[in-house]
Parts: C-alpha cells; sequence; structure tokens
C-alpha cells in the first residue's frame, strides 16, 4: 500500500515553522534544537577512539602517530576545543590539520559546501598529508554538483504488530525532510506500508513509481528477503541490520539502525582508553546477551583487557545470590560482620578484588536490580560501564536514581532528551533513527566517498563500512541524579 505525501501549503508553513530548528541539526552537526521541546545539542563530538588497535590504551599526544591516527585524534575534539587550539598554534602545519577538523565538523551534513571548503583547503595546503584523507579533486566537483534525490520510496510498517515504530521512524524522517525543504527543495516523498506485504513486491512498485532511493525497509526478517531478491539498480538504505559472514551487503544496498554491537565496542575502547584492564561482566543468557558479549570480548581482548569472570542470568535468576557469588561474598558471613559492627574497609575486603571495572548489558528493569546489588556488596569505587539498553529513552529519575555512577554510551539525541526531561513522541530513540534516515538519504555517495569525515548526526557521528553497513560513534556520559548529566 502506497501513501504519497500530500500536503496543503498551510499546513506545510506550519511544520516548517514548528520544525525550523531541526534546520539547524541538518545544517550543522552541533546544534538542535526543536520549537517544541526546547532541545539544544551544543558542540556534541562523538568519540573516535574505536578505531585503535593498539593494546594499550590510547594516550598518544595530539601530534604523534601517522595520518589516520592524528584525524582521529583530532576528532574527537569538539568544536570549540579546536577553536581554541587554532587560536593558541602557530605551526603551519597544525593550524592546517585543525582547520580541516573544523571543516569537517561544520558542513558534515551539507554535501555541497563540505567538498567546496575541502577544494579551498587543498587549494591552500596542496603538500599537506591530510590531503590523503580524502578523495581527487574531480571526484570532490562530481560530489558537490551531484542532485539531490526528487523521488524518495519508504518502505515501513504503518499497521500492526511494529506500527508504533514505523510512526516513529515516519515522523522523525518527516521532520528532517521539512527541516531541509528550504535548502534543498521540494521533493516527493512516498510511504509504502510493509504490515501483511511482500517486500519484494513493494520495492518493485517503488521503482515502477521512479523511485531515486528506497528507505526501508525496518524488520529484520524484511531486510533478509530483500536482500535475497538480487542486484539493486536504485539505492536502498535499510532500517536494521543482516549477519555478515564474508564480504559485503550487495551493490547499492546499506544498512542503518540502532546497532547494539556499536555500543559494545565503544564501552570496551571507552574503559581502555581510562586504563581499566580487568573486567567482570553481566549478561542475559539469551542470544541478545551471548551476541553482545561476544563482540565485546573480541575488542577487549584486542585492546589488551581481560575478562576475570562472566555472569549469566535469566528471569529465573536469584540476582541477590548470582551477584554475591560473582564477588565470592558469602552473604551469611557478610551479615554476621555487619551485625558485628565491622567497618566499611573491613566489610569490603570480603569481596573479590581482582577486577578494576564492570560491564552490564542488561535492559532496565534488570539493570535497576543489579547495580544497587553491586553497590550493596562494596562495589563502589568501581567503574560500570553499560550499553544503552540499561536506560529506557525516557526520562525516569526517580527509577533510574538506582543507574547513579553507570557509564553509558547513547546517541546524543536521548542524552539531550534526558537533560530537558522530554517525554513524548520525539524521545523515542527510534525518532532519531528517522531523522537520521533522511540525512543519510542524501548523503550515501558522500559517506562512500569521503569515509573519513564522518556525518553528524542525532543517532551518533556516522561512517559507512566497507561492507556497506552504517557505523554510530557515540558520546558516552555517567548518570547522576538518575538522569544522564
Amino acid at each position: 500500500m502506497k501513501k504519497s505525501l500530500n500536503i496543503s501549503p498551510t499546513t506545510l508553513l506550519q511544520k516548517i515553522k514548528t520544525l525550523f530548528a531541526f534546520m539547524l541539526l541538518l545544517v550543522t552537526p552541533f546544534s538542535i534544537t526543536s520549537c517544541s521541546s526546547s532541545l539544544s545539542l551544543s558542540s556534541f563530538t562523538p568519540s573516535t577512539e574505536g578505531q585503535y588497535t593498539t593494546s594499550k590504551p590510547p594516550k598518544t599526544a595530539l601530534w604523534e602517530g601517522n595520518t589516520t591516527t592524528i584525524w582521529e585524534n583530532l576528532q574527537r575534539r569538539s568544536t570549540a576545543k579546536l577553536t581554541a587550539l587554532l587560536n593558541t598554534t602557530n605551526d603551519p602545519n597544525e593550524r592546517a590539520w585543525i582547520e580541516l577538523a573544523l571543516i569537517s565538523k561544520r558542513n558534515s551534513n551539507r554535501t555541497q559546501a563540505l567538498t567546496q571548503d575541502l577544494l579551498a583547503w587543498r587549494s591552500t595546503h596542496s603538500s599537506h598529508p591530510a590531503n590523503r584523507l580524502f578523495p581527487s579533486n574531480e571526484i570532490l566537483s562530481q560530489l558537490s554538483s551531484e542532485p539531490a534525490p526528487q523521488q524518495i520510496a519508504i518502505l515501513l510498517p504503518l499497521q500492526g504488530d511494529y506500527a508504533s515504530s514505523g510512526q516513529t521512524l515516519r515522523e522523525g524522517f518527516l521532520n528532517a525532510y521539512y527541516a531541509n525543504l528550504e535548502r534543498i527543495g521540494k521533493q516527493n516523498v512516498s510511504f509504502y506500508d510493509t504490515a501483511n506485504q511482500d517486500i519484494n513486491s513493494l520495492y518493485q512498485q517503488a521503482l515502477n513509481n521512479g523511485a531515486d532511493i528506497v528507505v526501508g525497509p525496518l524488520i529484520k526478517n524484511n531486510v533478509q528477503q530483500l536482500i535475497r531478491s538480487g542486484s539493486f539498480s536504485t539505492p536502498v538504505l535499510a532500517l536494521n541490520y543482516t549477519d555478515i559472514y564474508f564480504g559485503s551487503l550487495p551493490k547499492n544496498f546499506y544498512e542503518f539502525g540502532l546497532l547494539p554491537e556499536d555500543e559494545a565496542i565503544q564501552v570496551a575502547e571507552q574503559a581502555r582508553e581510562a586504563g581499566l584492564t580487568h573486567a567482570l561482566i553481566i549478561a542475559p543468557e539469551n542470544p541478545w546477551g551471548k551476541r553482545l558479549i561476544s563482540t565485546f570480548s573480541t575488542r577487549w581482548h584486542t585492546l589488551g583487557g581481560r575478562i576475570q569472570d562472566t555472569l549469566y542470568y535469566s528471569h529465573q535468576s536469584d540476582l541477590n545470590k548470582e551477584i554475591a557469588n560473582l564477588l565470592q561474598i558469602n552473604p551469611d558471613t557478610d551479615k554476621k560482620l555487619t551485625q558485628e559492627g565491622n567497618d566499611k574497609d573491613t566489610l569490603e575486603q570480603q569481596r573479590r578484588h581482582d577486577f578494576d571495572v564492570i560491564f552490564l548489558f542488561a535492559q532496565p528493569k534488570e539493570a535497576r536490580v543489579i547495580v544497587p546489588l553491586l553497590r550493596y556488596y562494596y562495589v563502589n569505587n568501581i567503574p560500570i560501564y553499560a550499553t544503552s539498553a540499561v536506560y529506557s529513552g525516557k526520562p525516569n529519575p526517580v527509577k533510574d536514581v538506582d543507574l547513579n555512577g553507570v557509564t553509558i554510551c547513547d546517541t546524543p539525541w536521548s542524552i539531550q532528551i534526558a537533560r530537558h526531561h522530554a517525554n513524548d513522541t520525539q524521545s523515542d530513540r527510534l525518532y532519531a533513527v528517522g531523522l537520521d534516515a533522511y540525512l543519510l538519504s542524501q548523503s550515501l555517495n558522500r559517506l562512500t566517498a569521503l569515509p573519513h569525515f564522518p556525518l553528524y548526526g542525532t543517532t551518533g557521528a556516522l561512517t559507512l563500512a566497507s561492507s556497506h553497513q552504517i557505523h554510530r560513534r557515540l558520546p558516552c556520559t555517567t548518570i547522576h541524579n538518575g538522569t544522564m548529566a
């Protein structure tokens, strides 16, 4: 079923006015304001330490290392910090590096401005080593003049079990579209309801209707089915991920979404950069938990970390008992020592001391039980890292106070929502996926040609892997007073 985008001029004007602030998001990667919810995202610089492969925490000085390392170090710094650095640096080579990093951040969502500034930078710094980070002038000129797609087809479930997810994504995509209307111009956006429909037939229908790009489907089974259908003459941006055992996705087929493995890798890197080495892991005994542990463990070991112990829990688990066992504490002995009036230091000596970090993979309900139990059994000064799954995405300080002290890598959108205590449809992470899906629908060739220049979106800093899967680099923050500070 196809639903075209037909909106009256009055309604269109109202939406543009209401969503004006989203234009700021899509014009610059550092400022988001929503007139309806008073959100503000400033100077977000997602971490890029995920590219390190050394066995020690990367503490390389800013200007040491090869071209890629220097670039990654600069990418980790905010626009404000880069500007301050530029004002205090006289070295011509370093100034050129900083100017390039500022170009990358300020124009990440505007391909034409980005390519033109890169051409201008190169004309001034033709012998600088950073020239190898981006392609020839000919390719940059082609990107600069590349027209935006005029016919966009979106395959989403708008009825049935996944209707809520589909509608949230739809709202985010349309809001981004309206925010860009003045800059990019009118585009024909058509929605195809995937509920109870053959996905291959819908895709073919979209092509027959002249689609320049297809966004979706959302449901993993639909994505897998569509991949098996053959070659793709028109680009497809699927909104879920499939398993790639070798090679890459088909030509013109791309995948984007909220891949939890990106977060598992990043918490490993964050902890190693903090100098932590010996880990305990807590995760559910289900396919999701085992998948994340597998991804995390591979990255953790590559970085030189060690895993001391792993606790798998289930719905039938006695978490009080299992957390005590993990920490090698006998609850009866602990109770006796407490009744005898022993001080905190004496009581804390009961638990094992062969770890310096805990990684928690859990949903909010379980996390709100596990973290207090860890504190109860004297894990008070040990960092706890977690993926965004422990946080519902909707501010709930009363319940989330139990997560105080936990460091989470989450979308910049969710962090900003939490800071402003917004709690409506826009607080859903899938809304941010919709916003960024529009950005990506305009930028796939730009990401392909400029892999070292992330697209800064509401779900993170987006880069395109050779597998055709889009990965996110996220900001990490620690929960205080039941919210992400």
